[in-house]
């Protein structure tokens, strides 16, 4: 391998990318990069379907930057690889950088990439991009799994999974509005017959932030289906998460939080007075416009387009996702909603109907975690957005606002990880390098 050439490595990645096939790929980026399951790779070339090459730009004996052409659509992609120290095989540098493409140029490229992921089963559901206010793309692909193959369109309620932590969000911060909660005050203010005390020391802004220290809920994966069986209610998973101190010294990490969530939902119903789904009902989806959102409980799920899943590759096959579904939705995720709601929930954040500029600005303005603001994922240069993803098994949400081009990405699917696919094709030609 000494003697190799960063040519020849050049010519064997495009061979295999140009493939197309998983095995050649998984080989490839397994043995240059220690990445086995090449999961960007094979999705790029399924987005692509390959490069042509348009010219070598620069060379050196450890280096080549060249600039590729896709080749279903009109597109161009940068390729830079760097060859490993002292003639090893694994490479010091590969990387594939999108050059920039206007909004609706990105726009056509993710329809027809996921056109292309429908005929193969591998996306069902709803892509909504707006820009200044106006849909450049509107469209639904494939069918219910919950109403007998019912096509799915704009108005189909979806499961949302972490996507609905935005709700709870807004719903602390019009209460801080409101001069019922102050951000600094630690979590027993609140709940005062909470039996966790240390936990009940994590300020309602850490819990926000994902700076709590407050661990998962231990209902949502495949094998926690003997807790999820005893779970119908938020006190449920109180008491079933309530044994333990937080992971680390509250506001010195950052580590994501499901039980946070639910802890702060607990908060909104001792506040509010109301149950932590009429207080959202009341406060959020009806001024918010948002018509089909709710938390309707498995016995009334049967018009919500529900997911198939292969659990992230442990099945061969795709499987419904019903029975691991939790009973209902929780504060941490996991509540109903059609594309049309979200957009409505995203004009009316921008209007100022749910919150005040001040409580808008620290929701989704990164603050201590630089990946979040107070309920809302907010991205970074050159990905600065405001929003939240959400995926579990059959279900798979991305909901993003992007200031820099006044565009918002709304997709919800049926399948595994099928939106953070198109995200993560759309968003790079969109504010990608413009070199």
């Amino acid at each position: 391998m000494n003697a190799e050439t960063v040519e020849q490595v050049y010519g064997d990645w495009l061979t295999a990318f140009n493939s197309g096939e998983e095995a050649a790929l998984q080989a490839f980026y397994g043995e240059r990069m220690g990445d086995p399951d090449a999961v960007f790779a094979i999705d790029t070339a399924l987005a692509t379907c390959g490069f042509d090459p348009v010219r070598v730009e620069t060379m050196t004996e450890r280096t080549i930057t060249v600039l590729l052409a896709e080749r279903c659509f009109p597109a161009l992609q940068r390729l830079h690889i760097e060859l490993g120290p002292g003639g090893e095989t694994k490479l010091g540098a590969l990387e594939l950088t999108p050059l920039a493409l206007t909004v609706e140029g990105a726009t056509d490229a993710v329809a027809r990439f996921t056109g292309r992921l429908a005929a193969r089963d591998d996306f069902a559901g709803s892509l909504l991009i707006t820009r200044h206010g106006q849909s450049i793309l509107a469209h639904s692909w494939g069918t219910s799994v919950g109403e007998e193959g019912k096509p799915i369109t704009l108005d189909t309620p979806m499961y949302l999974a972490s996507a609905g932590k935005m709700f709870t969000a807004v719903s602390i911060l019009q209460l801080v509005d409101a001069g019922q909660i102050a951000l600094d005050a630690p979590l027993g203010t609140y709940l005062t017959d909470y039996s966790n005390k240390e936990m009940a020391k994590v300020t309602i802004r850490q819990l926000l932030q994902h700076r709590g220290g407050t661990g998962d809920t231990h209902i949502l994966a495949r094998t926690d289906d003997v807790n999820r069986a005893g779970v119908r209610t938020i006190d449920d998973i109180i008491a079933l998460n309530d044994d333990r101190a937080p992971r680390f010294s509250p506001g010195s990490e950052a580590e994501y939080s499901n039980y946070g969530f639910i802890l702060l939902g607990a908060v909104i119903e001792r506040v509010s007075g109301q149950s932590y789904y009429d207080y959202v009902s009341d406060h959020i989806f009806s001024p918010g416009g948002m018509i089909t959102a709710g938390y309707p409980d498995r016995d009334n799920s049967q018009t919500i387009a529900t997911g198939l899943t292969t659990f992230y590759g442990e099945e061969d096959d795709p499987v419904s996702n019903i029975e691991i579904l939790p009973w209902r939705g929780m504060p941490d995720g996991g509540g109903v909603a059609s594309a049309n709601d979200l957009q409505s929930f995203f004009n009316a954040m921008q209007r100022g109907t749910l919150l005040s500029p001040a409580m808008f600005d620290l929701a989704t303005t990164p603050g201590q975690t630089p990946w979040y603001g107070a309920g809302f994922v907010t991205g970074s240069a050159p990905y600065v957005s405001w929003g939240h993803g959400g995926n579990s098994y059959g279900m798979d949400v991305a909901a993003h606002y992007y200031p820099a081009v006044d565009t918002t990405f709304i997709c919800l699917a049926t399948r595994d990880m099928a939106c953070n696919r198109l995200i993560w094709f759309w968003a790079p030609k969109v504010l990608g390098s413009s070199e």
